[in-house]
């Protein structure tokens, strides 16, 4: 019988927006700049179509900022297309799902994103789940390669794709070079794709810097790249993401990206082009900001008994709970009805039992709703000592 998995959204419903610590979206003010933008470009009626592969004008800027912080360089008016706007990143894996996944396995790594599951198996493919291990969430070469050998000579769902994802959703973890070039090596050894899920790139803290999978040897015709707005511009209900690589195999998205979506809202793609690289430092000063708003958060938790896992990034803290509270589902219960403050439960991120006693708290609120929800934590935790 499959496990039950608390649902996030359920969870954030359940507590006032002052003790959300859950649902993992940014919930500070949207940019003046854009809002401005935004409300210029619908009021000067750009609301119409806009192609299915994303305006030019964002198209451009998305590889101007891809050239400047990521060393890559890609045509925003390249046939075959090697870059397309989608709306969110989800949009994008929903596009990979649908061209490349169908009838096969995807490989995720444990604690996974459960719309990484979700998404694949509504459009006809399976994942299959190997756990990362120990207190530093290691990657282990040989067993993924055993994993993999398994999972690809497999008649049914064979093995086509790897998603690596870093930083992680749930646990923030960043991955190591080595790590990195481990996956790639598979990847290139049962010739499999890989997914490269890096919406959380600009929140990287710790000591390994983020490496784009797609930048290492052998790995950018085999790579297709999803990122996000949502979060590094506090917009997720605008839908904006992108997808990018080899024009080989990122041109054929598009058909999927045109028959689910049409486009991706035009205005908002408009305004977003105006102040993407308007501000270079921009994402130095939301990396500064976050850090910040981790090491306050970190303080509180471990005070009352939580044990911090080290991620290297500052959107999540992925945490064990403190003994004798039973799981993590039982003391969210507590911290709910006792103080209107959760987190997510790590059962939401695993088919197997290894993490139910792990909580994913997100702290991407405005420091003041961070700070009260902490308090109301804290207070639970103390009351209950």
């Amino acid at each position: 019988m499959a496990k039950t998995k608390p649902d996030i959204r359920t969870i954030t419903r359940m507590v006032p927006r002052s003790g959300n610590l859950v649902q993992g979206q940014s919930e500070l003010r949207i940019n003046p700049d854009l809002a401005h933008a935004a409300g210029e470009l619908i009021a000067d009626s750009q609301n119409h179509y806009s192609p299915a592969e994303g305006a030019g004008e964002l198209r451009r800027a998305v590889a101007h900022k891809l050239a400047l912080l990521n060393n890559i360089h890609v045509d925003p008016d390249a046939t075959p297309l090697e870059l397309l706007i989608t709306p969110g990143a989800t949009g994008g894996l929903i596009a990979i799902a649908q061209t490349y996944l169908r009838g096969s396995s995807t490989l995720v790594l444990e604690p996974y994103y459960p719309y990484h599951s979700r998404v694949i198996e509504e459009l006809g493919g399976r994942i299959d789940v190997m756990p990362l291990r120990g207190d530093n969430l290691e990657l282990n070469e040989d067993e993924l390669r055993k994993r993999c050998r398994e999972l690809k000579s497999r008649s049914e769902f064979p093995l086509r794709a790897i998603i690596a994802c870093t930083p992680s959703n749930p646990t923030g973890k960043v991955f190591t070079p080595s790590e990195l070039e481990t996956i790639a090596k598979i990847c290139q050894e049962f010739d499999l794709l890989c997914i490269a899920d890096e919406v959380y790139e600009h929140y990287v803290v710790g000591e390994h810097p983020h490496t784009p999978i797609s930048t290492l040897p052998g790995m950018w015709e085999r790579t297709i790249t999803v990122n996000s707005f949502s979060k590094s511009w506090n917009i997720s209900g605008w839908r904006l993401g992108y997808a990018y690589g080899d024009g080989a195999l990122v041109s054929k998205l598009n058909n999927a990206n045109n028959v689910f979506y049409v486009c991706s809202p035009t205005p908002l793609q408009l305004a977003l082009a105006r102040v993407l690289m308007e501000t270079p430092s921009y994402y130095d000063n939301l990396k500064t900001n976050f850090s910040a708003k981790r090491e306050r958060a970190v303080k509180i938790l471990e005070e009352v008994g939580f044990k911090i896992y080290n991620s290297g990034s500052a959107f999540y803290i992925w945490a064990r709970i403190p003994e004798g509270f039973g799981d993590a589902m039982q003391l969210n219960e507590m911290l709910m009805s006792r103080g209107g403050v959760a987190a997510t439960p790590g059962s939401a991120f695993s088919d197997g039992d290894d993490w139910d006693n792990h909580m994913r708290i997100c702290i991407a609120r405005e420091d003041n709703v961070l700070d009260g929800a902490l308090e109301k934590l804290r207070k639970v935790m103390t009351e209950a000592k």
